[in-house]
């Protein structure tokens, strides 16, 4: 039973990687006429503007819980494949994929937060990016939810 709830948490952490790659590269956070915008890029009328700082937070937060995932991922396959008796493997990787997790999410509630307050947008602006990088969040805490749980003896 642990293989199999490692396996699955392995595919949850690199699907949640995945989607954060996606969610920090894609340049729609927000795009409504005349706003468009991402992590990288911000454009008010066809015209690019200065970025805030907690859109570069975000980015931060963003990249470091893709780091951390990718640990997770890492200590993950060594626990599977190279040290499996080392219980400690499973909760250094589950702490990471669920640290990967609450970083990438209060770097999406961050974003929208501010540029509701800020900008003045509604939620329904929100674009792909943004609900990307909610979706990797609540699959890297599954993940590491899972590493914890397949721990367990």
């Amino acid at each position: 039973m642990e293989g199999a709830i490692n396996y699955v948490a392995l595919t949850c952490s690199t699907l949640s990687l995945i989607l954060d790659i996606v969610a920090v590269a894609i340049p729609n956070w927000i795009s409504k006429s005349p706003v468009h915008f991402g992590l990288w890029k911000y454009c008010i009328l066809d015209k690019y503007l200065h970025f805030a700082a907690y859109i570069k937070a975000t980015g931060a937060l963003l990249i470091i819980g893709l780091i951390m995932m990718a640990v997770a991922i890492v200590v993950v396959l060594l626990k599977m494949f190279v040290m499996k008796d080392n219980s400690c493997l499973s909760i250094g990787a589950a702490g990471s994929a669920i640290a990967a997790g609450l970083l990438i999410l209060v770097g999406a509630i961050v974003f929208a937060a501010k540029v509701i307050h800020e900008i003045g947008i509604t939620a329904d602006m929100l674009s792909a990016g943004f609900a990307l990088a909610i979706v990797s969040s609540g699959i890297a805490i599954i993940a590491g939810i899972l590493l914890f749980l397949g721990n367990n003896k």
